[in-house]
């Protein structure tokens, strides 16, 4: 008999139990809700590296990536050099520059090293990718640079932009009392891969797509097929100062392409004017 009552009463106390966490049960999770799998997830995003590689998994964001640039030396656009991704036997991820410098290749996202050959000339280029962003971190070779740099999907359309193919003043610059009658003492000059648009009014024009910090005192602008040149008032020059020319969009070539911005940053020293 007391053995019956005593499996009652375990009975009873355990559907009492069991109503108590039926009732509880929401207030627990309210209160503990940061432990639960889906609410933890949102409240702790995957690293991007790591969610980039799960989402590629899902097919939601593309498994490789397209990086292209301009590769110049002392402003002038390198053909025919191999540009290529250290490390890789894959053609993908091998490519030679053309008439303007550019070059395209698939990369893998994170610090990549490119090995480039130009004529014998060779040295490594260190980059860091990360989509939609890819940014030099370093240079072997001094008298190379890269412009124009950016990354895209593997499976997009490679753009298209009117090229860049010299530039004086050229990024990276540096400007003294001894190098200035070669380099920018008769003004600006830069030439592109096909002939300018003509503008209504070049001075007007200049203002627009060549936009300098700290300011310079041009005198004249002028457009000859795919050459502009644009005089410059020495004496507007600030010694001990960095430039940072912008050249715009708005520049066009007869076909239509439009230049892509491109910042070029040189350096005004000790002049004797």
């Amino acid at each position: 008999m007391k053995s019956q009552f005593s499996i009652i009463r375990i009975l009873a106390i355990s559907k009492l139990a069991r109503g108590i966490c039926i009732f509880f049960l929401p207030f627990l999770l309210a209160q503990n809700c940061y432990y639960n799998p889906v609410v933890y997830d949102l409240l702790n995003p995957i690293k991007s590296e790591d969610q980039a590689a799960f989402l590629s998994l899902l097919g939601l964001v593309p498994r490789s990536f397209r990086i292209t640039g301009q590769l110049m030396s002392n402003g002038s656009a390198v053909s025919e050099a191999t540009v290529r991704v250290s490390g890789s036997n894959d053609s993908s991820a091998s490519s030679t520059t053309d008439t303007s410098g550019r070059f395209q290749l698939n990369a893998p996202t994170g610090t990549v090293t490119l090995e480039v050959d130009h004529m014998g000339t060779v040295f490594k280029i260190e980059l860091s990718i990360t989509p939609p962003i890819a940014a030099i971190v370093s240079i072997e070779n001094s008298t190379y640079s890269v412009i124009n740099l950016e990354v895209y999907p593997s499976n997009a359309e490679s753009p298209t932009y009117l090229e860049l193919t010299f530039s004086m003043p050229y990024d990276g610059l540096q400007i003294d009392e001894f190098n200035f009658f070669g380099t920018v003492s008769s003004g600006f000059e830069f030439q592109f891969s096909e002939a300018i648009e003509l503008p209504s009014d070049n001075d007007i024009w200049r203002a627009q797509n060549f936009i300098i910090t700290p300011s310079l005192s041009f005198n004249s602008t002028a457009i000859s097929g795919s050459t502009v040149d644009i005089m410059v008032d020495n004496g507007s020059y600030i010694p001990e100062t960095d430039y940072y020319l912008t050249i715009m969009p708005g520049i066009k070539s007869t076909s239509g392409k439009s230049v892509k911005m491109t910042v070029i940053h040189f350096y005004v020293g000790a002049l004797a004017l």
